[in-house]
Formats: C-alpha cells, structure tokens, sequence
C-alpha cells in the first residue's frame, strides 16, 4: 500500500437534517436491451454502461471475494474515500437494517489484474430490473459542482469504503480525538496501516494489503475499507433496483472510466 496523507475533512453533519427517503419512482431512461441508461442530474445528462456489473457474479473478468458482511444500523449507506471523507452523506434510498454481504471484484486481466475493479453490496442475490446512478439528497451537497457530479465521489487517498451513516459518523469521530492525543500522528499509519498489511495474501489474486473489514472502537456497526482500483480520482456509485423499485444491489466502480479513458 502507497503511503497515505491525511486531508481533515469533516463537514458538520449534527446541522444537517437527513430526511427519510421519498417513494420510489425511476429518475431514468433505461435501455436494457442494450444494458444501458440515461439519467438527468442537475440539469446535466449522465449515459453509462452497465453491462460489465450488470452481473458480477458471473463475469470472469474478475475474481469474486467476499470482504465481510456490513452491519447497516440505520440502512442508510456511505460510499466515500475513508480518509478525505468529502461526500460521507447517506443516498437518496435505505434499505432495511441488517447485515448484508461486501464482494470485492478483483481484476483478472490485463493491466487491472490484482486491483479492485468493482465493491458490490448484495441487498438480496438477484439480478437488477434497472440500474441508476446512486445519488445523494441534493440538500445535503455544497455547491452547484457537487450537484453536477452527484453520482461520483472523489478518492484522494486510493482508498474507499462502504459504511452505515450513522457508523461513519462515529468513526469521524474516532479520527478527531486520535487527533487531540496525537497532535503529530497519522490515523492512517498508527492505526490502519498494519490491518491492511495482515490481508497482504488475501485473497491471493489480489496485489495485497487491499482490503479490512474494521470496526470503530464506539460503533456497533463496522467499515468495509477497500482499494480504488488504481488510485485517485472520480468515481461513480450505481443503485441496482428490481421490477418493484427495491434495492437489491449497490455498486462503485474503479474501472469502466479508465477502460473509457483509454478508448
């Protein structure tokens, strides 16, 4: 694992209200023929392609590990860089509280081999009717640039996570009093770092020292911490839904913008 700075990012979400999610209703035009949909998003369109994770299970492109599973105390989920933490809002759906399954999908070709391509949370073991960017309640960003890119997040640390809200914002939490007692410390390195550096060989297609399932010291639920495929950037969430608008998988993908960027 590269060596990891901290940016102390946290925005105060005690002040900010996080509503209830509304009813279901498609904010999409799905081609599914074709695997692909278009979403508008600020007033911006958003086409994108999800034929590669449509499936995941059974695409051969990559190897399939089972991180752990995620306790989701309020069933509302955080996908954010760990570290910078910008963007740690819940989505604009929830799901039921529980414990569900985290599958990293590790490339097996090419260049990716090794590498985190995809983080899936399996919400219940079908195949998606429809798949939608994951958005997060509009009142909750900052700006009209956070509004644009709702659907992405940026990692600025190689580093992402999934995370019940209400579990993230205490390990916000745990990260600001390591900071109180340890004015020259780096979260990262005094208490990460060795946790990643145990799953070194696991699972054995991966680079290593790519993955933990942790757990903040106050906090029922726990973090599933992953890689970002090659590092830094914009990456985006998706919300896989059934015929009747539930959830059934949630997905961030590190590998279809640079396979894009290539072409």
């Amino acid at each position: 694992m590269a060596s990891i700075w901290t940016l102390f990012y946290c925005k105060d979400k005690q002040n900010k209200q996080v509503d209830k999610p509304a009813i279901f209703k498609l904010q999409s035009k799905q081609d599914t023929a074709n695997k692909k949909a278009t979403q508008s998003i600020f007033d911006e369109i958003a086409e994108f392609d999800y034929s590669d994770f449509h499936d995941l299970k059974h695409n051969k492109s990559y190897d399939m590990f089972l991180a752990g599973q995620i306790k989701l105390p309020t069933g509302q989920v955080v996908c954010t860089d760990l570290m910078h933490r910008e963007l740690a809002w819940p989505q604009s759906w929830a799901i039921n509280n529980g414990q569900y399954p985290v599958y990293l999908y590790i490339g097996l070709e090419d260049d990716f081999a090794g590498r985190v391509a995809y983080a899936e949370l399996v919400i219940k073991a079908e195949i998606p009717k429809y798949w939608e960017m994951s958005l997060i309640p509009e009142e909750l960003l900052a700006d009209s640039f956070e509004r644009k890119t709702n659907g992405m997040y940026p990692v600025e640390n190689g580093l992402s996570c999934f995370a019940d809200f209400e579990t993230f914002k205490i390990y916000e939490q745990e990260i600001q009093d390591f900071y109180q007692l340890h004015k020259q410390g780096n979260y990262y390195n005094d208490v990460l770092e060795n946790l990643f550096k145990e799953n070194r060989n696991i699972p054995t297609s991966s680079r290593g020292e790519d993955w933990i399932n942790y757990k903040p010291l106050k906090a029922n639920g726990n973090i599933i911490m992953f890689g970002s495929g090659y590092g830094d950037g914009l990456y985006p969430r998706y919300v896989g839904y059934d015929k009747n608008g539930n959830v059934v998988k949630f997905v961030t993908d590190f590998i279809q913008l640079k396979a894009r960027t290539e072409h």
